[in-house]
């Protein structure tokens, strides 16, 4: 998120940094190799240099599966699609503190969304058509929302966005430490995806330092506002764990339930434990 001027910036540098590497396919985490490593490093500190030079923030959201999704038995019945989709415009809503963006200049000012292409009509429609409603949402009529989804190979800026959330995802999950039956060690791919991990998180942390004066930072948990609603907004960086309203806990995600190569064995669904008022 940034400045039109700001975010055309960026978008020409990662173009130009994937030209003058001779790279024709698309800048995904699932295309990292390393022959590309060097290349996938150069595109993170080059966003990285955005967002510590100029006005472009980060927001990245994810699922904690250890969080179980309790439906309400009074709402009719939804597809892991439709809770995904609901999932983004709440991010849309939330994440980006649009509600606090400056006074518009004039009679309004333009919010320019551009979402990664998705095979369901109906449900880019509903997530386009609730994205446009959010000036009144938010009691900003003075903005206006341009919302639209594009394919990635269009956008550097989407692509980047997709090496961030999938090298947390692989972190995350520790996919350095799986291994197949007979293998010892790291393999190649895992090598280099565990190289590039660790820089981003490396990257992530220094600027939550110099942006937050925060010494420690947390990969997998949500952001905290430092006091203020407009942080949504100003901080540079911010994560966000979703957990639903309605859980229950599976506790087989967690830690000491996993087997030492980090794989999950079984379900071990807990209610959720529920602090007294005078706990913290």
């Amino acid at each position: 998120m940034g400045p039109k001027a700001d975010i055309d910036r960026l978008e020409l540098k990662l173009f130009e940094i994937v030209s003058n590497h001779g790279y024709k396919w698309e800048v995904k985490w699932k295309n990292l190799s390393p022959r590309w490593l060097r290349l996938y490093i150069e595109l993170v500190d080059e966003l990285f240099v955005h967002l510590t030079n100029y006005e472009v923030r980060y927001r990245q959201a994810f699922r904690d599966r250890s969080f179980v999704y309790v439906p309400d038995p009074d709402e009719p019945p939804a597809s892991i699609l439709d809770v995904e989709f609901k999932m983004c415009f709440q991010f849309l809503k939330h994440a980006f503190g649009i509600k606090f963006l400056p006074p518009a200049v004039g009679n309004f000012d333009k919010v320019v969304i551009r979402l990664d292409n998705h095979s369901s009509q109906k449900h880019k429609k509903q997530l386009t058509d609730l994205a446009e409603k959010l000036p009144t949402i938010l009691t900003r009529t003075d903005l206006e929302i341009d919302c639209s989804h594009v394919c990635s190979k269009r956008l550097m800026r989407i692509q980047i966005c997709d090496v961030m959330a999938g090298a947390a995802g692989s972190y995350g999950n520790r996919m350095h430490e799986k291994r197949a039956p007979g293998q010892r060690g790291m393999g190649t791919y895992q090598k280099c995806r565990y190289i590039l991990a660790k820089h981003i998180y490396a990257k992530l942390h220094s600027l939550n330092n110099l942006t937050r004066g925060k010494s420690a930072f947390n990969w997998f948990e949500s952001t905290g506002m430092d006091g203020s609603q407009k942080n949504l907004l100003s901080h540079k960086m911010r994560i966000w764990k979703f957990i639903p309203s309605n859980y229950m806990i599976d506790k087989g995600w967690q830690n000491d339930h996993l087997d030492a190569q980090g794989n999950y064995i079984r379900p071990d669904i807990v209610a959720p434990q529920i602090l007294e008022k005078d706990e913290f």
